[in-house]
């Protein structure tokens, strides 16, 4: 027999493993239980939703759960209000058309027949010139007694072409033409081919044979008696090449002014208010819009139609006729003669002088002015202060 002490110790041991067992028992039991429940929820909040959805309508919104993946707790977490989830509407995303500025178009130019006799504007030059002649153009289309040619070569001055004044001279000796406009020099700051070699831009040997050049073109022109008028370079972008263009302008002018010529200064026409170069000014109509190109050195229709209308007006003046004629008539110039032949009243017209009138001897004048003897009384006349007789 065991002693007492092992038998007690036995009877601790038995007692504890039976509770050990019914312990397990009934967490099992707990856990079939809760098993059972959370199933039944799970079943329920998927056919809650499957029934609060219903059929979806045709052409319905597809909507995606983003940043979810799959739980097999999440109906069950949404019963109780949990497991937030983001929606998001897949819709068609419409593409912007990006937005194109069309450059404005150009007005379409119509000139009236012109007159069998129009008088001739031949522009002359590189492409500015081209330009001026465009200009022109549409500033006297409606002025059937004037028309305009042109004798350009693009991008070609001075410096590249100087065979300038012959071809100048073959065109007026070939045509008909009444007046010479010229604008040359926006492509000359470049070294001039000399005989002594190559010339720098603006050093004094490059200086004098420019003026050479310009002075070519001038005499061709005035040497077969007609009139000219040098347009001069506007401003440009870049402080370098306005100072260039400033500088070149100081020699057009010296050259063309001193040979009975007209220059037109049109500098400061396409400055800013402040005295800057600016791409935008008013237009001949007065319309603030863009007038130079986007390189800053030429101009676009409307520019150049604004370079006309400062041509238009010595045109007017010389040739008597066109729109600008009320604005080019001459002020406080008594020596300015159109060649409509109207003079200034200090000039005489041509012809033989008219001998002065002499009084006739017995004449009322020849007795008043020659023998200085009083006119006789008229009777009742207002200087008539005799006494009538009594």
């Amino acid at each position: 027999m065991l002693p007492a002490t092992s038998r007690l110790s036995e009877k601790a041991v038995m007692a504890f493993n039976w509770g050990g067992r019914s312990n397990e028992r009934t967490m099992a039991a707990m856990r079939a239980r809760a098993t059972g429940i959370l199933m039944m929820a799970f079943v329920a909040a998927m056919g809650g939703e499957a029934l609060a959805a219903g059929p979806a309508p045709e052409n319905a919104p597809i909507v995606v759960a983003q940043n979810e993946g799959w739980h097999p707790l999440r109906p069950l977490f949404r019963l109780f209000g949990g497991g937030r989830t983001q929606k998001r509407t897949v819709k068609e995303v419409e593409q912007k058309k990006p937005v194109v500025r069309r450059a404005p178009v150009a007005p379409k130019i119509v000139e009236v027949p012109k007159d069998p006799d129009a008088r001739v504007i031949l522009v002359v030059g590189d492409t500015m010139a081209d330009g001026v002649h465009t200009g022109l153009t549409s500033a006297l289309a409606e002025t059937p007694g004037l028309k305009v040619e042109k004798l350009v070569q693009r991008s070609q001055g001075l410096v590249r072409e100087p065979e300038w004044p012959a071809r100048i001279i073959e065109a007026l000796e070939t045509q008909q033409v009444d007046l010479v406009v010229v604008m040359l020099g926006a492509d000359d700051r470049r070294p001039i081919q000399g005989k002594a070699g190559r010339l720098t831009f603006r050093d004094p040997e490059w200086e004098r044979a420019y003026r050479d050049y310009v002075q070519g073109v001038v005499s061709a022109v005035r040497e077969a008696r007609k009139p000219l008028i040098w347009v001069g370079l506007p401003p440009a972008s870049g402080p370098d090449r306005r100072a260039d263009f400033l500088y070149l302008n100081d020699i057009y002018k010296a050259q063309v002014e001193p040979a009975d010529a007209i220059f037109v200064d049109i500098w400061e026409a396409f400055l800013s208010e402040a005295g800057k170069y600016t791409s935008y000014g008013a237009d001949v109509d007065g319309t603030r819009r863009r007038l130079r190109t986007e390189d800053g050195l030429y101009f676009n229709w409307w520019g150049y139609r604004k370079v006309a209308f400062f041509v238009e007006q010595p045109i007017a003046r010389i040739l008597g006729e066109g729109p600008a004629l009320d604005l080019a008539l001459p002020q406080n110039d008594p020596d300015f003669l159109l060649l409509t032949g109207i003079a200034s009243e200090e000039e005489t017209l041509a012809g033989a002088e008219i001998a002065p009138a002499i009084p006739i001897e017995g004449s009322l004048q020849h007795k008043l002015i020659v023998e200085g003897r009083a006119l006789p009384r008229v009777a009742g006349r207002a200087d008539d202060f005799t006494r009538p007789a009594e």
